[in-house]
């Protein structure tokens, strides 16, 4: 299908309602509407040929719900992402992106633009990274959220008390949504939370260890999160951290010219004589001896 044949609205069944500019801008400071204010809002019950390109973004943030069909979304520079029934897709304002409907089986969405003060706690609240995101879930419970009685309220008109009324469909809503991704977090098996923090100690080697940031990524206290540890590796989190690095220090000494001081600081240990010590410890021989060693 060209680009000409592609609509950005004007769907059998659509609801929709854009909060005309000045009114907007009348009550972007409200005290009940500057932390989230809904600027637009509609349902598209089936969006055949919908497509949207925003080269330089916009200026608000965009949350699509899928209830059925299929979709795509394009954010900045990322590749072209499939949005399958029960998707979220989150859309931060300013971020150039692009999407629409799967031209053989085309997505029903509600969705809703907003700004305000309360975006980026939201944001964080539902672990959304700051380019945006795809939440995977069943149709069940993306139509649970409900996003379709923000443009109800916004529907009845725009006194002080509709818009405040559809800012709380939405509140509403993203609390649903924080509540259900936490509870699935919080299902996690103590072995799925230990192996994660590994993932993530593999990717972050030459960085320094936190261990309340690892605690934190896994949804559990230090003092758990290191018993845990433990009883499933048999080591403490640090030690395992370490272990991890010289693993990766004997492969740059099997494979470059590097100094040894180099290596240590290139694989996060900022003092030599401890990276030798941690070494030692874990393979037996100093690093230079290590490196004299034949392989193969």
């Amino acid at each position: 299908m060209s680009k000409a044949q592609h609509i950005p609205e004007g769907f059998r069944g659509q609801r929709l309602v854009v909060l005309p500019t000045a009114v907007r801008e009348r009550v972007k400071t409200h005290p009940l509407l500057s932390g989230l204010l809904v600027t637009d809002a509609g349902i598209f019950p089936s969006a055949k040929s919908h497509f949207i390109e925003r080269k330089d973004g916009i200026p608000t943030t965009l949350l699509i719900s899928c209830l059925a069909g299929r979709g795509w979304v394009k954010i900045s520079e990322d590749a072209v992402r499939q949005v399958l029934p029960g998707s979220l897709v989150w859309l931060p304002a300013q971020l150039p992106h692009a999407y629409g409907a799967d031209e053989g089986d085309p997505w029903a969405i509600e969705w809703v633009h907003f700004q305000g003060t309360e975006v980026d706690s939201w944001r964080e609240m539902l672990g959304i990274p700051l380019n945006g995101c795809i939440l995977e879930n069943s149709p069940k419970v993306a139509a649970e959220l409900r996003l379709g009685q923000v443009w109800a309220h916004l529907d009845h008109g725009y006194t002080l008390a509709n818009l405040a009324a559809a800012s709380g469909a939405l509140r509403s809503a993203l609390a649903a949504l924080a509540t259900k991704l936490l509870a699935e977090k919080g299902q996690q098996s103590a072995q799925e939370r230990v192996a994660n923090s590994i993932v993530w100690m593999k990717s972050h080697l030459a960085e320094p260890l936190r261990l309340a940031e690892l605690a934190s990524y896994s949804g559990l206290s230090i003092p758990h999160y290191t018993v845990l540890f433990r009883r499933h590796t048999g080591f403490s989190p640090i030690e395992w951290f370490n272990r991890l690095r010289v693993q990766w220090s004997c492969e740059l000494l099997d494979t470059t010219q590097f100094s040894v001081a180099e290596i240590a600081r290139q694989t996060g240990f900022s003092d030599p004589f401890y990276f030798t010590r941690c070494f030692r410890r874990v393979v037996g021989v100093p690093p230079r001896k290590y490196r004299r060693v034949p392989k193969g």
